[in-house]
């Protein structure tokens, strides 16, 4: 996919609110062979880049009087309570160039585990992975298809499949996944009636915004 951004010059807040009441989002494109750029880009755009891509996908952007670059998606920021988006943050890369990148991590055959009162427990959702982001992929699968309570998966445990010239940077002795008893539910008096919370000087909740 190819999109388009624009240069802005002028930054912070009120020039960054300014931009999301046309619609537009405000971004930062950095590189390793020049000053960042900050960019805005049609928040439709950016919406079907999160969307239909997701975080770490790799596309092709124009920013207006430019070059085309490869970019990666880094982070989308967005507010805490309203779904607005704050901020985009993209990387240009060059062919074959590596980078740190944090690959999202997920169980697969839960079902599968030795004892079925077993439970599969992330210590942690990513690893880090230093990587051409062209060549990275989506998610790592930590199997735990045979595993028994009190045993774990390490970091140099998992398998990265399809995963070429990358390295490891994440510690390959941490445990990433665990084989635990489920935690049981604290029982309930049920002639104990639940009080509702006093909330004391309510008041309606603000977004403070930050500079970019």
């Amino acid at each position: 996919m190819k999109f388009v951004a624009k240069k802005r010059e002028a930054a912070g807040t009120n020039a960054s609110k300014k931009l999301r009441q046309e619609d537009l989002v405000p971004g930062v494109v950095y590189a390793s062979d020049l000053e960042p750029i900050n960019i805005s880009m049609e928040r439709a755009d950016v919406e079907l880049i999160e969307r239909e891509l997701g975080i770490n996908s790799v596309f092709e952007l124009e920013v207006e009087g430019g070059e085309t670059r490869t970019v990666f998606l880094r982070d989308i920021s967005r507010a805490a309570l309203k779904p607005i988006i704050y901020n985009v943050n993209l990387q240009a890369i060059k062919k074959g160039e590596k980078l740190e990148m944090d690959i999202p991590v997920y169980i697969e055959n839960e079902d599968k585990l030795a004892n079925p009162d077993g439970v599969a427990a992330l210590n942690f959702f990513e690893v880090t992975v230093e990587i051409d982001p062209a060549t990275a992929p989506e998610y790592i699968v930590a199997d735990v298809e045979g595993l028994d309570i009190g045993e774990n998966i390490t970091v140099g445990d998992l398998t990265f499949e399809g995963i070429e010239n990358a390295e490891i940077v994440t510690d390959p002795e941490e445990v990433i996944v665990s084989i635990a008893v489920p935690t049981e539910e604290a029982e309930v008096d049920e002639e104990v009636v639940e009080a509702e919370p006093e909330v004391i000087n309510e008041k309606e909740a603000k977004i403070v915004e930050e500079d970019d």
